[in-house]
């Protein structure tokens, strides 16, 4: 198992990824979110210069927000620092469009633009149709210090439903998840294996890595204890987030959740329709607002993150390996410093 951090990038951060390499954290994962934080593309270049060996990778870029030959040659300029060690996850975006009062982008525009960004980063000539114009486009200047294209950079592919998980499998280089239960990861592997069928691939080849909320009790520690609940605060919000703005396949909720969840909903609806898209994510994966502190509960701390005392997370994430997790991350919230330390003190350093 590989061990992995999460961050909503701040560009004045640095210091942190280079505490994750210190602590022996294996990739860090950098959202990319244009209304929200800073340019994920500079924050992973800064932090490219203060690291040595840690992977760094985008989770998730998403494409039309940026067009591909853009992502493209924005990734391949982070290997020119980093040579080797950056990896390109794609997703079909959550607040990247939402923000911006639009609807995730459609699979089949997915496919298009991956596959663009694919052959330009194997230094391929390729058509890109923009402007309803189709114009073959390469990056010329492959050499000479501007972009690195020597060394693969893997694209891994932000997948949950059952097309979207074959094309990861058929085409993809690895497969992300967020917060997958064991079942869901084994179900999401077979949805790999099939689609990796098609192209002659072994699931094998595909790795699922996962961005997972969490928080590691320590001694006399509850779920419902204060310093846990504030932590978990921003995974709580997104998962209310997530009811509003998807259904309920994304973060299916349990019966007993329905009452927080209408009342949510309520509230929400109280915001102007004109302006909902920009009140609801302030705040996102970072912090609570005041207006959503009163939904924040034990309950939905404990359906949204994983908690428990160190032993029992070793074997959770013990479970998750036997399911077919082969990376595991966690984002870090309002303690980040103490958040990896903790974790790496008594989970990564003990789980081998």
């Amino acid at each position: 198992m590989e061990f992995g951090v999460a961050f909503t990038p701040r560009i004045g951060d640095f210091d942190l990824v280079a505490m994750a390499e210190s602590l022996g954290f294996d990739q860090a994962w950098f959202f990319d979110s244009q209304m929200l934080y800073s340019d994920v593309y500079a924050t992973m270049a800064v932090a490219a210069l203060e690291t040595r060996r840690i992977r760094l990778a985008t989770g998730v870029a998403v494409p039309t927000t940026r067009i591909a030959p853009v992502i493209a040659h924005s990734i391949a300029s982070i290997a020119q620092l980093a040579p080797g060690r950056v990896e390109l996850g794609v997703g079909n975006g959550n607040t990247a469009r939402l923000t911006m009062g639009l609807q995730p982008v459609p699979l089949h525009r997915m496919k298009q633009e991956i596959r663009v960004i694919r052959a330009l980063l194997a230094g391929e000539i390729t058509d890109h149709d923009f402007e309803g114009q189709v114009h073959p486009v390469q990056l010329l200047h492959r050499q000479g210090g501007f972009v690195n294209l020597a060394e693969k950079i893997p694209i891994t592919l932000s997948a949950f439903g059952p097309k979207t998980l074959a094309y990861c499998g058929a085409e993809c280089d690895a497969h992300l998840t967020w917060a997958a239960s064991p079942e869901a990861l084994s179900s999401a592997r077979k949805e790999i294996a099939l689609g990796a069928a098609t192209t002659g691939r072994s699931v094998d080849s595909i790795p699922s890595k996962g961005i997972y909320p969490l928080a590691v009790l320590r001694p006399g520690e509850t779920c419902s204890s204060p310093r846990i609940v504030n932590s978990l605060a921003p995974f709580i919000t997104n998962f209310l987030h997530v009811q509003v703005e998807w259904d309920d396949k994304l973060l299916p909720p349990s019966p007993a959740l329905a009452d927080v969840i209408s009342r949510y909903r309520k509230h929400v609806q109280s915001i102007p329709a004109e302006h909902r898209h920009l009140v609801l994510h302030e705040g996102h994966l970072v912090y609570a607002r005041n207006d959503e502190r009163e939904f924040l509960n034990a309950d939905l701390a404990q359906a949204v993150a994983m908690i428990a005392e160190p032993d029992d997370m070793i074997e959770r994430i013990r479970a998750l390996e036997k399911a077919g997790l082969s990376h595991f991350a966690f984002q870090v919230t309002d303690d980040p410093v103490t958040q990896m330390r903790y974790f790496a003190d008594t989970v990564m350093r003990r789980y081998h």
